[in-house]
C-alpha cells in the first residue's frame, strides 16, 4: 500500500508544481488621487480584487467606495474640496495637432493643484508607512514614480490608454511613427501621409521638446511635493522612471491597434466589464415594452449635454422625436427642456447592463475607450461624436472595423444625426461587425483581471522583475537610432567613394591627354 502511495506521489503534486506560486500577502499602495473618474473606474476593480486575494491595499483616491466595506481595501479619501471640477469640453474641440500635446503639459500643471489636499499632504509627509509595491498612475504625474524610492518598493505603472511616445520613450517601446498612432491627433495605424507628417511632428516635440518645457516641470512637482526622508538621494526623475518593473495599459488590440511591446508592458483593458446584473425594474420595464427596441445615449462622465451649444442640443432632440425606437439618455435636462415622448433620462445608469438587454439595438457615445470596450463586449453597433483626447482616434478606429459611424461635431445636424442612426439600425452590417469584434475581444487566454493580478503578483514574488525591462535603457540617442554607427560607417564609405572618383577623374583626363 505504501508503494501504491509512493508511486502516485508525484502524481498528487503534479498540479502544485505546474500551478505558479502565489505572492505572499503584500502591502500594496494604489496611488491615484486625480479627480478622472474614467481613470480610476478602469482600474478599481483590480484593487479590490487584490485585496480581496489577501493583500492589503491602501488606496488614495477622489473616488472613496460607497456605501460598502471591503476587507484589506483602506481608502484615503483625497476628493477636492472644492467638488469635482467640470471641464468645458467646447473648448478642447477641434484644436491644432501640436496643441494636443501641450495641451497635455497645461492639464498637467492644473491637475497638480490636488497635490495641495490636506488629507494628501498627511499622507506624503508620514514616514510611518511601509509597502511592498507601490502602484501609481504616471499620466501628466510622473513625479508620482519617487514614491517607490520612499518606500523602497517596486513600481508597477498604470496608463489609461495606449501609451503614447513620451510614455514609450522612458519604458523602451518601439513607437515608430509611421504606424504607432498618438492617440490625440484623430488617427488610427492606417495612416496617409499628412497623417504620418502629423504623426512624426507630434512624436518629434515629446521626445525632444519635452525636455525643455515639460520634465522640468514634472521635476519641479517631485521636489515641492514629495519631501521626505532621504530624499535629497535619490535617483533622477529620468532614472526612476527607466526602472519602473511593469506597465499596465487600460488597452487591448482589439478596440485599439497592434504594435510592439516589451515583456514589462501588458495590456489589461476591460477589467471593469462584468457579467450584467438584472436592471431596476423602471428601466427593465422600460427596455422590455420597447416593440421597436432602444438607444443608450451616453456621453459618459465629462460632457454634459446641456453645456452644448443649442443648434446641436437641439439637433440630437429633433431627430430623436422622429425615431421609432425608445431612448435612453443619460442626462439631467434644465426644466426649460422639452423632452421628445420616447425619451427617458437618469443621471446615473447601470450603462454595461443595460447594454447588455438584447433589446438595445444602438449605443450613441462620445467615444471613451470605456464605452467602446462595453459597446464591443455587448455586441452593440455604435454612432459617435468625439470631443477631445482619444475620443476621435477610437471612433476611428470604429469605422475602419466597421462596427459604426462617425459624426465629427462640426458635421453634427440633425439631418446628419438622423441619417446616421437610420443607417446603422437599419444595416444588418454593422451589428455583424459588432458581433464578430466582440468574438475577437472576449476570445483571451485569461480575463484581463486575472491577468493584472498575475503580473502583479509576478513582480512582487520576483522582488520587482528587473529583467522584464530591455538593456536599451542604457543606450542615448545616438546609440538607441544607430546614428554613431551609421556615422562611422558613412565616413568611410564617403572616402573610399571620393578616392574612386578622383581615381575615375585622373585616369580620365590622362586617357584624353593620350
Amino acid at each position: 500500500m505504501f508503494a501504491a502511495v509512493a508511486r502516485l506521489l508525484p502524481l498528487l503534486l503534479l498540479p502544485t508544481v505546474l500551478s505558479p506560486p502565489s505572492a505572499l500577502a503584500a502591502n500594496i499602495l494604489a496611488f491615484m488621487p486625480m479627480p478622472l473618474k474614467s481613470h480610476f473606474g478602469g482600474f478599481q476593480p483590480m484593487f479590490e480584487e487584490l485585496a480581496r486575494r489577501g493583500h492589503n491595499v491602501t488606496v488614495v483616491s477622489s473616488f472613496p467606495l460607497a456605501n460598502r466595506r471591503v476587507p484589506n481595501y483602506t481608502d484615503v479619501d483625497v476628493t477636492p474640496v472644492q467638488g469635482l471640477p467640470e471641464i468645458d469640453v467646447m473648448q478642447l474641440i477641434n484644436i491644432n495637432f501640436v496643441m494636443t500635446v501641450t495641451n497635455r503639459w497645461f492639464f498637467a500643471n492644473l491637475l497638480s493643484a490636488q497635490m495641495d489636499h490636506p488629507n494628501l499632504i498627511d499622507f506624503l509627509r508620514s514616514e510611518d508607512k511601509s509597502f511592498d509595491l507601490v502602484i501609481v498612475e504616471s499620466f501628466l504625474q510622473e513625479y508620482t514614480v519617487a514614491l517607490g524610492h520612499k518606500y523602497n518598493a517596486p513600481v508597477v505603472n498604470l496608463s489609461p490608454g495606449m501609451v503614447w511616445v513620451s510614455v514609450s520613450r522612458w519604458l523602451q517601446l518601439p513607437s515608430t511613427f509611421s504606424y504607432v498612432p498618438d492617440c490625440c491627433i484623430g488617427v488610427t495605424d492606417e495612416m496617409s501621409f499628412t497623417g504620418r507628417l502629423k504623426n512624426t511632428i507630434v512624436g518629434f516635440v515629446q521626445m525632444f521638446v519635452e525636455d525643455y518645457f515639460y520634465i522640468p516641470m514634472m521635476k519641479a512637482k517631485m521636489i515641492k511635493h514629495f519631501t521626505y526622508v532621504g530624499s535629497d538621494t535619490r535617483p533622477t526623475l529620468e532614472q526612476m522612471l527607466n526602472n519602473v518593473s511593469l506597465t499596465l495599459m487600460n488597452a487591448y488590440h482589439a478596440v485599439g491597434v497592434c504594435r510592439p511591446y516589451l515583456q514589462g508592458v501588458v495590456e489589461v483593458g476591460g477589467m471593469h466589464l462584468k457579467e450584467p446584473k438584472p436592471l431596476p425594474k423602471d428601466l427593465q420595464d422600460y427596455i422590455d415594452s420597447a416593440s421597436n427596441g432602444v438607444i443608450y445615449f451616453s456621453f459618459g462622465s465629462m460632457v454634459n449635454l446641456s453645456n452644448l451649444p443649442k443648434e446641436k442640443m437641439s439637433s440630437f432632440l429633433n431627430a430623436i422625436s422622429r425615431l421609432k425606437q425608445k431612448v435612453i439618455i443619460k442626462w439631467v435636462p434644465d426644466k426649460s427642456i422639452k423632452l421628445p415622448q420616447n425619451v427617458k433620462v437618469g443621471s446615473w445608469l447601470p450603462q454595461n447592463d443595460i447594454l447588455a438587454h438584447p433589446n438595445v439595438k444602438l449605443f450613441i457615445t462620445h467615444g471613451g475607450l470605456h464605452s467602446i470596450e462595453e459597446a464591443v463586449y455587448n455586441e452593440k453597433p455604435v454612432i459617435g461624436i468625439p470631443f477631445f483626447a482619444d475620443q476621435l482616434s477610437n471612433m476611428r478606429l470604429v469605422e475602419k472595423i466597421g462596427y459604426g459611424k462617425l459624426i465629427t461635431f462640426d458635421q453634427l445636424t440633425e439631418e446628419s444625426f438622423g441619417n446616421a442612426v437610420e443607417e446603422v439600425i437599419s444595416n444588418p452590417v454593422f451589428k455583424d461587425k459588432a458581433m464578430i469584434q466582440s468574438q475577437v475581444f472576449r476570445d483571451q487566454p485569461m480575463k484581463p483581471l486575472d491577468r493584472a493580478i498575475y503580473w502583479i503578483e509576478y513582480v512582487i514574488r520576483n522582488d520587482g522583475a528587473q529583467y522584464l525591462k530591455a538593456e536599451s535603457i542604457g543606450l542615448n540617442t545616438a546609440q538607441y537610432f544607430l546614428f554613431d554607427v551609421t556615422l562611422f560607417l558613412l565616413v568611410p564609405t564617403a572616402i573610399v567613394a571620393w578616392l574612386g572618383y578622383r581615381g575615375i577623374v585622373k585616369v580620365s583626363s590622362k586617357c584624353k591627354v593620350d
